[in-house]
């Protein structure tokens, strides 16, 4: 049978090194307004690393005044390769700021005793959520911290339109839109729709089509056939994202369509799978670090309750390959 071990203190590193508890407490929060001699710190954290001291999270929280942990609450029921590599950049970033983040992953805003998140005290938290998701509101009141957002919508209408204006400089001159099947990217889908629809109208070609395109293979053979049931190639399709545009070029491929001569395909978000498919897609790519630095000095501001910057602007690039 397992037992509980005795959780070590601040007072066994000051035994360990012999010194007082308060120098260990200054040691190891790294108290500015102290001088401590070199070697006397060097003794403390070297008997903190060879007991295996870890500041208890809740003092230290409590002594401070507020947490180092910021909560991150992505509406979704998975992450895409694209936004784990953000967060996991957003992760690394705030942690040499001396913050933790964690990720909350799921469509469920239930609040009350039973909510997962009911026991964490974050002082910031950053949603990527549609902010009319039902209940949402209530589920981050509770936190009663500042709310920073991971959405940019006008982003999300750049990429639909720059699908768009790449395809016309082809010669493209009627659009399909392929949307996502899952529920939880209807709020972005809507916004890249919207792109694809100003772009169509600005460059007066027909206002595109919409066909849901499932992420199986057999679910997506079924929407093509709809599609090509409706008008006749060549046409151009810009999908929602790389998944879906990959979805597509499988369906396109199992009718015998030829890519890109009778219908192009543009995906976004240039996935590391993108080049591997056949052809290799052609995609929408942006460079969201200036846009996820503003974003973590935002957070670091928030966390001191100071002013936040303004949004930063995200350019947009065509990934040229073979399937436009």
């Amino acid at each position: 049978m397992m037992t509980a071990k005795r959780r070590l203190t601040s007072f066994d590193v000051a035994r360990e090194s012999g010194v007082s508890r308060a120098t260990v407490s200054y040691v190891l929060n790294n108290d500015p307004k102290q001088s401590i001699p070199p070697e006397t710190r060097e003794r403390v954290l070297k008997a903190a690393r060879k007991l295996g001291y870890r500041p208890f999270a809740p003092a230290r929280n409590l002594r401070a005044g507020r947490s180092r942990l910021i909560l991150g609450v992505l509406q979704f029921e998975q992450v895409d390769p694209g936004l784990a590599a953000e967060m996991h950049y957003l992760e690394s970033e705030l942690a040499t700021r001396g913050f933790n983040l964690t990720w909350h992953i799921g469509t469920d805003w239930a609040t009350g005793v039973t909510h997962p998140e009911v026991n964490l005290a974050p002082d910031v938290v950053l949603v990527y959520v549609d902010r009319s998701v039902q209940n949402l509101q209530e589920f981050l009141r509770q936190f009663d911290v500042p709310i920073l957002s991971l959405i940019n919508p006008p982003i999300c209408q750049d990429a639909g339109r720059a699908q768009v204006a790449y395809l016309a400089e082809r010669g493209t001159r009627r659009i399909v839109f392929a949307a996502p099947e899952r529920n939880d990217l209807q709020s972005m889908s809507f916004a890249r729709l919207e792109g694809v629809r100003q772009e169509c109208s600005k460059l007066r070609l027909p206002a595109p089509t919409v066909q849901v395109v499932p992420s199986s293979r057999e679910g997506a053979r079924d929407a093509i056939a709809k599609i090509l049931d409706q008008r006749k190639p060549p046409f151009g399709i810009c999908c929602y994202n790389d998944e879906v545009a990959l979805a597509v070029l499988a369906a396109l491929s199992d009718a015998h369509v030829s890519i890109p001569k009778s219908i192009a395909v543009i995906g976004c978000d240039d996935i590391p799978l993108a080049q591997l498919s056949i052809p290799p897609l052609t995609t929408i790519s942006w460079n969201n670090r200036k846009f996820l630095d503003l974003l973590i000095e935002n957070t670091v501001a928030a966390s001191k309750r100071e002013k936040l910057g303004s949004p930063a602007m995200v350019p947009l690039s065509v990934v040229t390959r073979d399937s436009a």
